[in-house]
């Protein structure tokens, strides 16, 4: 009898549906100017990537790869198309907000933010983009149609990391030293409660998937909570030194780029009951952000050789000069 149960609850584990295994692979390398790089974004008016690189940004047609650069697009961290405008908001670690036109690449207005503006997230609710200023703890609230910062919000006392918008209403900030999502209420303008990440060091990328939320840590894991009661439905391993989560919502899967490991994990979001991490895909050291064309799948992540021989003040090699590149990952 033994024998028996053991070899039904055997077969029972074979014919259970596992999720589906990922053939991810690099089909294309875009060749770019040297520059350092933050957050990459996909626009699908104009099917353009945007990658700011400090003193310009840097624009690739996801048909063509064709590669262009705006040279009035200084930005240190996000160049984020605006729904149903023609603009971008750049976000510089200086505390300037720029307003920039993504067709001409021409400044339309420069804002004040507070100290480090990193990431942003536009609520087609309200019809606002909400910048998360990092080393102050704050969000400037921006009508980018109007051009004018209309509000500020206190979100934490501690680091800001990616913010994310679900859509209806509701925007989601990691909150990187104390392991946190804050939850905003964009129409109330103000944070409504907090969820706690048990087990989750220093988050940084962060998506939102279905009612979902993914958020990458520093600490090797990714957890997967619930955006309505923040209750933990998974938790992922993955590589070190992520900075990104990109969700594909038309496949069903979600990517975090980890720069230190030098690897692009990806995980099955399509059973909520089924998470797991399917493919573990070799980019390079420092490839940590990334974006999708939502049509094709295809993932845009920033790539660069280290310079092992020359080390920066953090602790990290230098880049090589004449390596920087976008690899194009698709399935």
């Amino acid at each position: 009898m033994k024998i028996d149960a053991i070899l039904v609850a055997a077969v029972m584990a074979l014919s259970m549906p596992a999720p589906a295994l990922a053939a991810y692979r690099i089909v294309d390398r875009i060749k770019v100017p040297d520059g350092n790089f933050d957050y990459a974004t996909f626009d699908p008016t104009t099917g353009h990537v945007f990658m700011p690189r400090g003193a310009f940004t840097t624009v690739i047609d996801a048909k063509s790869g064709q590669v262009s650069t705006f040279s009035d697009g200084a930005a240190d961290h996000i160049a984020l198309p605006i729904p149903d405008t023609n603009v971008l908001i750049l976000t510089e670690r200086n505390g300037a907000i720029r307003i920039l036109d993504k067709i001409s690449g021409k400044i339309v207005k420069d804002l004040a933010g507070e100290k480090n503006p990193n990431s942003a997230a536009y609520d087609p609710v309200t019809k606002l983009t909400f910048v998360m200023n990092k080393d102050s703890g704050t969000a400037t609230i921006v009508d980018a149609k109007a051009g004018q910062a209309v509000g500020r919000i206190p979100v934490s006392p501690n680091t800001l990391e990616f913010p994310v918008a679900d859509g209806a209403g509701m925007i989601f900030d990691n909150i990187e030293t104390t392991g946190e999502i804050a939850v905003i209420d964009a129409r109330l303008r103000k944070v409504v409660r907090v969820i706690k990440l048990s087990g989750c060091e220093e988050p940084s990328g962060l998506a939102y998937a279905a009612g979902l939320l993914i958020s990458a840590c520093g600490n090797g894991v990714a957890k997967i909570v619930k955006a309505g009661d923040g209750s933990e439905v998974a938790s992922v391993p993955i590589g070190h030194g992520p900075d990104a989560v990109i969700y594909d919502p038309k496949r069903k899967m979600a990517f975090v780029p980890c720069g230190r490991d030098g690897v692009l994990d990806v995980i099955a979001m399509g059973d909520p009951t089924k998470i797991a991490l399917v493919q573990q895909l070799k980019t390079e050291q420092g490839s940590r952000t990334g974006t999708i064309d939502p049509g094709t799948g295809r993932l845009y992540v920033m790539a660069s050789k280290p310079d092992m021989a020359h080390m920066q003040p953090n602790g990290r090699p230098a880049r090589l000069p004449g390596s920087w590149e976008v690899l194009v990952i698709g399935p």
